[in-house]
């Protein structure tokens, strides 16, 4: 599971073009909206560094020379002439020391579970709670927890890696992960849906009595909340928040980094953009309140 364990950004100063300004203890690189604690992040913008005051779990900055005077002083600061790519880096870095973000486990899977003969779970990393059923051709990869009286379908992989870029790397490739998936219990998934772990650090998340139907995408970092339905075909994108009681329609595309508010609905085929307040439903591309949607087609 997860340490908790912290190192010194100064470790790091001079590799990547870095210089270390003010030094901090950090667990985990992240960018800015990445639901992580003591996490260091990469500002390259003046308006990425007013984003701060609205963020918890920061501890310090990677960012421009030219910006440094705009980092408040509680944080640390380091510089160098590209943010990203030394954020980058110093992840990869970090990620490849054993023991220090992660300490493994046996896997640990509960009696009463029935795990289907072809299904493939990793022999650590991996818990799986009490009357939990895990179907034909499912994967359960390391650092996913499953809690108990699940209902995991035919096909289903669980904790694969998020299409995370680095384009700095020679050659470009998928940046190496840390995160996992976390699912509560009496959560059902149905056939052929993808659940990404979370990138830099902490879970992914589907919360109890959630039930996803086939072909759903549920990307890295997604904090899905209590009793969520989700149907078919669905592409829910990374650090999207779905609210308790909320309902994604058919078809419909949420864009990364969207909240999705209590016991509200987004109807099928809808493409969401901007976060949706409670109780309210919106439809359409660009999806926007359902009244205001019917409107629009009645004028056409």
């Amino acid at each position: 599971m997860f340490t908790n364990k912290t190192i010194k950004l100064s470790t790091y100063n001079s590799q990547f073009d870095l210089v270390v300004h003010r030094d901090c203890d950090f667990s985990y690189v992240g960018k800015i909206p990445t639901l992580i604690n003591q996490r260091i992040v990469p500002c390259t913008t003046e308006k990425h560094i007013s984003q701060l005051s609205e963020q918890n779990g920061v501890v310090g900055i990677i960012t421009l020379t030219n910006l440094q005077h705009l980092v408040p002083v509680h944080l640390g600061l380091a510089t160098t002439t590209d943010p990203v790519a030394a954020s980058l880096h110093m992840h990869e870095k970090i990620a490849s020391l054993e023991g220090f973000q992660w300490t493994d486990f046996p896997t640990k899977i509960d009696p009463t579970a029935k795990v289907h003969k072809n299904a493939i779970v990793e022999s650590k990393n991996v818990i799986i709670g009490k009357d939990t059923i895990i179907g034909p051709g499912t994967y359960i990869k390391e650092r996913t927890i499953i809690g108990n009286n699940c209902n995991i379908g035919d096909g289903v992989v669980i904790g694969l890696d998020a299409l995370e870029i680095f384009e700095n790397a020679n050659p470009r490739r998928v940046l190496r992960q840390s995160g996992g998936v976390m699912i509560g219990n009496n959560v059902t998934i149905l056939s052929k849906c993808t659940i990404v772990r979370a990138t830099f650090g902490g879970f992914t998340k589907i919360g109890e009595e959630s039930i996803l139907d086939v072909l759903i995408h549920v990307a890295h970092d997604v904090q899905i909340g209590k009793r969520v339905t989700v149907i078919a075909c669905a592409e829910i994108s990374g650090r999207c928040e779905l609210d308790d009681d909320s309902y994604v329609g058919p078809n419909a595309c949420i864009r990364n980094g969207v909240k999705i508010g209590k016991k509200s609905t987004v109807s099928m085929g809808a493409v969401v953009t901007q976060d949706v307040p409670d109780g309210v439903t919106v439809s359409g591309n660009f999806a926007v309140e359902h009244s205001k949607w019917l409107q629009f087609i009645k004028n056409l």
